[in-house]
């Protein structure tokens, strides 16, 4: 059953264990009726909100039953209504004509309950609508339609699936559809009242699917399923993940592609569950955490219970991460996961690091979808007054600071890059205790503008992405591929060539690793940068590492950094090293490392070639432990203030081999 009808359900069912303090709360849940919010034209109250945090409204009133709402690239809201109408609203104002408006069957709970845009909606404008089909036999469908601006291209719906028939339960529908970070489509469909539906994979009911944009079934879906024998076959390969009442929403992680889906329980709880391909999550047999506890059955990250409270709730509606582009809220929201529940009108915020829940909002007219925008704004759409979208900000002044040291804004190194171990290879490290929003560069085709001659740079770059455990958290080939392709247009971090590679991400205090390749084994000259994309976030980057060959001429190792945000210095140590390389099972290494490190002007500010030549440096190293390993390899520990630098890292007397450049922002 959709959540919105929920309220109605659980009073019949549990109307025998209502506290007395419950029961003036019955004519509430009962306002539910046939879809239409009976709050005649007055005027819905003000959500409550976190100090500092301020609400407005966006777009005029919908004047209809909200389900669903999703955000173009470019910004635009695409809000749906169960009968079938889909609204765009443009830089704040509700537009009069409907983006499209489709024939549904809507009673009960069923009609239009979910959208998505293609990955490549920039180039393709695909929209796709998740909405029941109101001819016999009635079923759910997912079906593509074509954008022209604000309308669909007439005739251009063109059906992507259809799912099983509905029996005549009107409920349960669930209705979610998102891209994943592997760009495929992910469907949350409910079981249709039926919870056997649930615990089989002979129909696609009280399931979460995955499927591919054209709407075939892509060949690494799972094949076999906990507490279910036998694999899918025929359109019910589509299955991913089974066990699941009613997952009306459910959200996708930006970065790390990781999805939360949220199912309405039917007496007892709310679930948030960690989307994990094959994974059975165990309705009807368990709601809530397994007692006794069950393997079989994929627990949920977090359960809340019923009872209408600032904790309780009746229906889980509606979640979204906050990892947006741009934090506008504090650093302390980053990466943390926004959820709301229709009946108590709540929106709290969980921590995924370790499950736990804490309140932001409150006092909202029965939320049903949650988004965050381009800018780092929490988005409600409420079914209440008719229907409405309210956009949350944060509203508090910066905080007088006194002037902080200089800190890492951007990072780069460039050399020339070979195959196997003369890959280039670069690690950063993020301090701090919260996430850092940063941005990633592959270049080579653009250095022919820069002095390295067209035939010798990288024709194209390959960048990696990896977790200090080896695992890969994104690639990137051509950066129109990436998914965040639309913030990185115009922007000066838009690389010139389509050859050359972009990621965006969010990522937590810790040591990440990029890697950067030639398609196809190609070598040549390539560039790596790192940017940190949010200097308002308390945490910085503190270190860069690249480990390549090293060459003569354009080929030798140049890291380049720029400190800023302010005016005060830092202390910068550099460290080459070459021979010690060998300690980690490489060979062929530099054996000399010469280091020099120069300003914007190119004017040589310090040389090393042996870190020991120099007493006071040598001591500064130690003392931050950062001695060198051989003394044969070279380490500067300087002061500098705000600006651009670069540091070369070449080998004694034209020497080559395999090296590694490290700069640190010490404090």
């Amino acid at each position: 059953m959709r959540p919105w009808l929920l309220c109605n359900e659980r009073v019949r069912r549990t109307s025998h264990f209502l506290e007395p303090m419950f029961s003036r709360l019955i004519h509430t849940w009962f306002v539910i009726v046939g879809f239409v919010i009976l709050v005649g034209g007055s005027a819905l109250n003000a959500a409550t909100l976190p100090p500092n945090f301020s609400e407005t409204q966006v777009g005029s009133d919908l004047n209809g039953p909200a389900t669903a709402m999703e955000f173009t690239p470019d910004g635009r809201l695409f809000v749906c209504l169960q009968d079938g109408r889909v609204l765009v609203i443009e830089n704040g104002i509700l537009l009069p004509t409907a983006f499209v408006t489709i024939a549904v069957n809507s009673s009960g709970e069923r009609g239009l309950g979910g959208i998505a845009f293609d990955p490549d909606f920039a180039t393709n404008q695909f929209v796709y609508l998740y909405y029941t089909f109101p001819t016999s036999p009635i079923h759910n469908r997912v079906s593509r339609f074509t954008a022209k601006g604000n309308v669909a291209v007439p005739g251009s719906e063109t059906v992507i699936m259809d799912l099983d028939n509905l029996s005549a339960a009107t409920n349960h529908n669930g209705g979610a559809i998102h891209f994943g970070a592997d760009g495929k489509l992910y469907v949350a469909v409910g079981e249709n009242a039926d919870p056997s539906n649930s615990q089989t994979i002979s129909n696609r009911l009280g399931k979460m699917l995955r499927i591919n944009s054209d709407g075939s079934i892509p060949s690494d879906n799972p094949t076999t399923f906990p507490g279910i024998s036998g694999s899918p076959t025929g359109d019910n390969r589509a299955i991913w993940a089974v066990g699941l009442r009613n997952p009306f929403t459910f959200a996708i992680q930006p970065g790390t592609g990781r999805i939360f889906i949220n199912d309405v329980g039917e007496v007892s709880f709310e679930e948030i569950n960690d989307g994990i391909a094959g994974s059975n999550y165990g309705w009807n047999i368990c709601e809530g955490h397994c007692s006794p506890p069950n393997p079989t059955y994929t627990e949920p990250l977090f359960i809340y219970g019923h009872g209408i409270s600032s904790t309780g709730g009746c229906a889980i509606v509606g979640g979204t991460f906050y990892n947006p582009p741009v934090n506008q809220y504090p650093a302390s929201f980053t990466g943390k996961y926004f959820f709301s529940d229709l009946c108590s009108g709540w929106i709290r915020l969980m921590n995924p690091a370790n499950n736990t829940a804490t309140s932001f909002a409150s006092d909202i007219d029965n939320p049903v979808d949650l988004k965050v925008d381009s800018s780092g704004s929490l988005h409600y759409l409420a079914r209440g007054n008719n229907g409405q979208v309210f956009k949350i900000q944060y509203t508090a002044p910066p905080t007088p600071t006194p002037t902080p040291q200089a800190q890492a804004l951007n990072i780069s190194t460039r050399a020339r890059v070979e195959t196997d171990d003369r890959v280039m290879i670069g690690g950063f490290i993020v301090s701090g205790s919260v996430d850092k929003p940063v941005i990633l560069r592959g270049m080579g085709p653009s250095l022919a503008g820069a002095g390295v001659p067209p035939e010798q740079v990288l024709q194209d770059p390959v960048l990696e992405l990896r977790a200090s455990s080896g695992a890969l958290l994104d690639q990137n080939d051509n950066w129109r591929e990436s998914p965040f392709v639309d913030l990185i247009k115009g922007t000066p971090f838009q690389p010139s060539d389509d050859r050359e590679a972009v990621i965006l991400a969010t990522v937590q205090p810790g040591n990440y690793t990029t890697v950067l390749t030639g398609k196809n084994l190609t070598s040549g000259v390539g560039l790596v940068e790192s940017y940190d994309n949010n200097q308002a976030v308390d945490s910085r980057l503190g270190n860069i590492s690249t480990r390549g060959f090293v060459q003569t001429g354009d080929n030798v190792m140049i890291g380049g950094f720029i400190l800023g945000g302010n005016s005060g210095s830092t202390q910068i140590a550099i460290r080459g090293l070459g021979p010690s390389l060998t300690q980690s099972g490489l060979t062929n290494v530099l054996a000399d490392p010469v280091l020099q490190l120069r300003n914007s002007n190119g004017t040589v500010l310090v040389a090393n070639d042996d870190w020991q030549d120099d007493p006071a440096s040598a001591a500064q190293l130690s003392s931050n432990g950062l001695a060198l390993p051989n003394p044969l390899e070279a380490g500067i520990f300087t002061v500098l203030s705000p600006g651009a630098y670069t540091a070369i890292l070449l080998g004694q007397n034209n020497g080559t081999g395999i090296a590694l450049v490290e700069v640190y922002n010490v404090r």
